[in-house]
């Protein structure tokens, strides 16, 4: 498959390329791929017509599909620049608020889950919190080839963080948690399809459960947090307060009520900034029903 040396030349290559240039060339080839990749961009826009509402115009969809390619493009030639950037590099291009809540957090003893989306450039912006000296594990979709995956691993791994792929035990999440340390999820995708069925953008689909079953089992507190991509293509990262999900006792009623406020959050700062959510598979599938 041409995709493996094509990943690889592009590890090699792109620290190499002045960042200006990199980032006019991410751009070019975001259009590229939406133009001619029909069933991605068919993806994209359905997701952004979710989130822009029925009323929205379809010259502002496709605006924003375009965005969301551009955006894609730009998080992977970051994401290809991580093995050679130093500490001081991404500590000076990322402007983190909230890093006080992780310490209350912490400070709990039972570790903290992350909840962010696909949005902005978490496997990026991440990178500080392992710099900063904060252990940290992630969960990441197993993709394929298994020579791309590790190659990536390698990447998102070289300042420090652990990853975990979804689809291997993950007894890791608890250890990490009894460790007392920082375990970051993605809460806008049900990857291995085992979640449950919420509204999401006001049309219901299956969404991830994961973070909220974790937190009632361990009783860690639960953060939501995002990061976007500012116009000089610094990042801004906030985290919100903490909160602990409520165990009544009905463990499938308090895991359908936690999921459900993350979605809110997550709703609340991918509606601010559509563009720079990049999620480039489809979240609302007809032809399925809920169980």
């Amino acid at each position: 498959m041409l995709i493996l040396p094509f990943y690889r030349l592009a590890a090699w290559l792109v620290p190499y390329i002045p960042p200006a240039l990199g980032y006019r060339l991410c751009d070019r080839v975001g259009d590229l791929i939406f133009g001619f990749n029909l069933s991605a961009r068919a993806a994209v826009m359905s997701n952004q017509r979710h989130v822009l509402g029925v009323e929205a115009l379809q010259i502002e969809v496709e605006a924003k599909a375009r965005q969301v390619f551009r955006c894609l493009i730009r998080n992977y030639f970051d994401q290809f620049r991580l093995g050679q950037l130093q500490a001081e590099d991404l500590e000076r291009h990322v402007t983190v608020q909230g890093i006080e809540y992780v310490d209350q957090a912490l400070a709990g003893g039972k570790g903290l889950i992350i909840v962010t989306a696909h949005f902005g450039a978490p496997e990026v912006v991440g990178q500080v919190l392992a710099i900063r000296g904060y252990p940290t594990t992630i969960v990441v979709e197993h993709i394929r080839p298994e020579a791309v995956f590790e190659l990536m691993t390698r990447l998102r791994a070289s300042k420090g963080i652990q990853i975990i792929p979804i689809d291997r035990p993950l007894i890791g999440l608890f250890r990490a948690l009894r460790r007392n340390t920082i375990v970051g999820l993605v809460g806008d995708r049900d990857i291995s399809q085992s979640g449950i069925w919420l509204p999401f953008f006001g049309d219901e689909t299956r969404v991830a459960d994961g973070a909220v079953q974790l937190a009632l089992r361990t009783g860690a507190p639960v953060m939501v947090a995002f990061c976007r991509r500012l116009p000089n293509n610094r990042f801004y990262a906030r985290g919100q307060p903490p909160f602990h999900v409520i165990a009544t006792g009905n463990f499938a009623e308090d895991v359908r009520v936690g999921t459900e406020h993350l979605m809110r959050e997550l709703e609340s700062f991918i509606r601010a900034w559509p563009e720079q959510w990049v999620m480039s598979v489809p979240l609302w599938r007809r032809w399925e029903t809920p169980e």
